[in-house]
């Protein structure tokens, strides 16, 4: 068995074990591990939201920092800073910031850019608070750019939904969600507009699906009917209804989970609910 093969399954069994011990440390799928090949990821303190560690890996190599700073009595910054926020109640936030690298060799180059830029921004105290200028968006990021380590696992292989108990609505949005996608975006193509019955009043929650993924969760406030200067308004047309809300944070653990199986075969509606009534209209 080569070296490579060794070391990997050895990283898996350690991780693994973590898991098992209910300890801060997880891993990838096989599949995920497969479709994100070779990438850069970065580490963020959840208390203030410092970048604090950026490197490149393939596998789960993304985890195991934490399995580093569980497992292992070495003193440095970035373990000690890790032992500090599990010791918080807190966990490292883990974003994928580009994957699928052809090579290892692609993926030191795009990790020493990275660290050079961040160190800049550091060293000359520059301001990025206002955003960039670009009018697009960097090439690809739509498919292969920044996205939490959840998010990742929920492209490739996101995991059965829990029943949802809740009064909601199941929206199949118009647009193809990204990880680049807007949260101002991704409501305003859940929020609206459809073709929906009375029992739409009883709906406390929307869900925004994408590929049988659910994207994004709201509270339902209220409702109004599609009318002249809203999105894609036809004069004459039959009534469309869109809803007024908010995210619902409370629903956390729906999000990025398949509703797919939701959905019977042929079954071409793009909203389902995800409760009955005795009277339908």
């Amino acid at each position: 068995m080569k070296k490579e093969s060794v070391e990997k399954n050895d990283e898996i069994t350690r991780l693994e074990h973590l898991g098992n011990e209910g300890k801060m440390a997880q891993r990838f799928p096989a599949i995920v591990e497969e479709k994100l090949d070779w990438y850069v990821y970065a580490l963020i303190d959840p208390r203030d939201g410092r970048l604090f560690y950026i490197g490149k890996g393939k596998g789960s190599r993304v985890f195991a920092h934490a399995a580093d700073a569980i497992e292992g009595d070495a003193q440095t910054e970035k373990l000690d800073l890790i032992r500090d926020v599990i010791k918080s109640g807190a966990k490292v936030e883990t974003l994928i910031l580009r994957h699928a690298i052809s090579t290892e060799k692609n993926a030191y180059l795009v990790e020493s850019v990275l660290i050079d830029f961040c160190a800049m921004l550091v060293a000359r105290n520059i301001d990025l608070r206002t955003g960039l200028t670009n009018i697009v968006a960097g090439h690809n990021s739509e498919i292969f750019g920044v996205m939490s380590t959840d998010e990742a696992i929920a492209l490739y292989e996101a995991p059965e939904a829990p029943k949802i108990k809740e009064k909601g609505i199941l929206f199949r949005i118009p647009r193809l969600w990204t990880p680049a996608m807007p949260e101002a975006e991704l409501f305003e193509a859940t929020h609206g507009w459809w073709i929906l019955g009375k029992r739409r009043k009883e709906a406390k929650y929307g869900f925004a699906v994408s590929k049988g993924i659910i994207r994004g969760v709201y509270r339902i406030n209220s409702w109004r009917e599609r009318t002249v200067g809203d999105r894609e308004y036809i004069e004459g047309e039959k009534k469309r209804w869109g809803f007024e809300g908010e995210a619902a944070p409370e629903m956390q653990r729906y999000m990025n989970t398949s509703v797919a199986h939701l959905f019977k075969k042929g079954n071409v509606s793009p909203a389902m609910y995800t409760f009955k009534v005795k009277d339908e209209d």
